[in-house]
């Protein structure tokens, strides 16, 4: 056969080899969707992830307005004053705020799919200053009631709640009174508060599952979090000042101040009756407790080197094919190329039971030895078929290599082609294509 019509017919394989390959893709698409399901499900039974939103400050005021006009009684002219009133709503922001979050991690599943879920003891602390001036309409504000509001993601996940404001303790009731916080809880601030700087303390016991999000609504906002989970993921618009990762958990803290974020303005400018709040969505920040290894992300990476892998292969059987004149047929590359897609669904259902470094161990050493063997056939001796399966073993430790290290990922992957390709050149330099390409 022409080298040519040769060519074409392997080309021609490795695009057969790509739907096996698509259909393995959608099977790992299929379950991590499923895995996205259950932990819906457990978010659902229990509480989804958590934002923390304040203490801030609500108050209900009456918007005085005093309007002049001229009475003319019994032919005489005098002016007179009354007075409009208008209730109205507003938010104030804490001139201090910290936050402290201790969390104790616990792994919750269903069948083979698992999530981290935290149980947290959150202590807030800070002080409110309310200060009431003229409007600029000549208007004035007289506040008739207020309360104290805390947002949350989810209120099924408060399991306990002590509040004290001026240092006394005060009840909270759920909800939060504010359109935009739907979810949440809210406590009455006496009005006599009002007239004078006055803290707040709040102790918190919450319950969430994956991640945990803090708003910082203060002029000046610290927030401290610690956790027995070795693998945060520090997430929003404000990344940790300082933060310290052991196998034991973990450790952050952040320092925000209004200089540097414009919450405080954004939530100024809320209507506190109003559904929502534009430009608070991404102001927040805060960690995500990230599975070590998620055995479905690193399947899916894994196989986008697929067809790289069935072209180095393919190619160096074809190499030693042309080089000891040895004819390897279109069937045989195909059984090869097969057992190449086979890694990928060992290492797929593998890695749901004994964890992904193992499954990819067991996998890539399953498959290294059947194609030693089966190549030691087709290319005429147990030497070749040796140092086959030798040479395939070395590229799926380079390929686990760079799932481990996605930052030289590309830089490993150039040198190892490039490498390739300078063996195949220095190893066919002398070759005389003309002829290979004659008929056999």
């Amino acid at each position: 056969m022409r080298i040519g019509w040769k060519l074409a017919l392997v080309g021609l394989m490795l695009l057969l080899l790509l739907i096996p390959l698509g259909l393995l893709d959608s099977l790992v698409a299929e379950r991590q969707a499923r895995g996205q399901e259950v932990a819906d499900q457990i978010a659902q039974s229990s509480s989804g992830p958590q934002q923390v939103v304040g203490p801030l400050l609500l108050v209900e005021a009456h918007k005085l307005t005093e309007r002049r006009r001229v009475v003319t009684e019994g032919g005489v002219m005098r002016e007179e004053t009354e007075q409009a009133s208008e209730t109205v709503h507003y938010l104030v922001s804490p001139t201090k705020l910290a936050v402290d979050s201790r969390l104790r991690i616990e792994k919750r599943g269903r069948s083979l799919f698992t999530v981290p879920l935290f149980h947290g003891a959150l202590k807030l602390t800070g002080e409110f200053r309310h200060e009431t001036h003229a409007l600029e309409d000549g208007s004035r504000l007289k506040p008739v009631r207020a309360w104290l509001v805390v947002g949350l993601g989810d209120n099924r996940g408060v399991q306990a709640m002590t509040l004290t404001v001026d240092g006394r303790p005060v009840t909270a009731e759920p909800g939060t009174r504010v359109g935009w916080l739907p979810e949440g809880l809210h406590a009455p601030v006496p009005l006599a508060a009002l007239e004078r700087p006055f803290a707040f303390d709040v102790a918190l016991d919450l319950t969430g599952t994956q991640s945990l999000a803090w708003l910082p609504v203060g002029s000046e906002t610290t927030v401290t979090a610690s956790a027995d989970w070795p693998h945060p993921g520090f997430e929003g618009r404000h990344l940790p000042q300082a933060s310290k990762i052991t196998d034991e958990g973990f450790s952050a803290n952040w320092a925000v101040s209004r200089l540097s974020s414009r919450v405080q303005q954004v939530v100024a400018a809320c209507p506190p009756l109003g559904n929502d709040c534009a430009g608070l969505a991404d102001s927040g920040f805060g960690v995500r407790l990230v599975e070590p290894v998620d055995r479905y992300l690193m399947t899916d990476r894994a196989m986008k080197y697929a067809l790289l892998f069935l072209a180095l292969v393919f190619g160096a059987v074809f190499l030693v094919e042309a080089l000891s004149s040895r004819p390897v047929h279109v069937v045989q590359y195909g059984l090869t190329g097969l057992a190449l897609a086979m890694f990928y669904l060992l290492l797929l259902s593998l890695s749901e039971h004994i964890g992904f470094g193992l499954a990819y161990g067991l996998a890539a050493g399953a498959c290294s030895a059947l194609l030693g063997y089966y190549l030691a056939g087709v290319l005429g001796g147990l030497k070749q078929g040796l140092g086959f399966g030798l040479g395939l073993s070395a590229l799926y430790g380079l390929l686990y290599a760079l799932l481990r290290s996605e930052d030289y990922a590309l830089l490993v992957g150039a040198g190892v082609l490039f490498a390739a390709l300078a063996t195949v050149m220095a190893l066919t330099r002398r070759v005389d294509w003309h002829h290979l390409g004659g008929a056999r």
